[in-house]
């Protein structure tokens, strides 16, 4: 077995879930950080604010080509990956 970490930016953010991406890229949710992440392997990892205190938990690719991810303020958001390549 072969394990390789990769850190986020601010570990505080707490990476929560993850999931692939239509692009290939695997997506996660920094709960804590009001933020979505891209890891794309051998590359470092990017994020992406959400709204103010909406704390992203659960991320899932939606039929419609688009990430969709659970906030804690009772709300859905939509993610369109701009770049499909992983």
């Amino acid at each position: 077995m072969s394990i390789e970490e990769h850190a986020v930016a601010d570990p505080a953010a707490g990476p929560y879930a993850l999931t692939t991406g239509p692009d290939g890229a695997l997506w996660f949710t920094l709960v804590h950080g009001d933020r979505i992440g891209r890891l794309v392997p051998g590359r470092e990892p990017t994020s992406h604010r959400l709204a103010p205190d909406s704390g992203p938990t659960v991320i899932t690719p939606g039929s419609d080509g688009a990430l969709w991810t659970a906030l804690e303020i009772g709300a859905l958001a939509r993610v369109a990956p701009a770049d499909s390549t992983p």
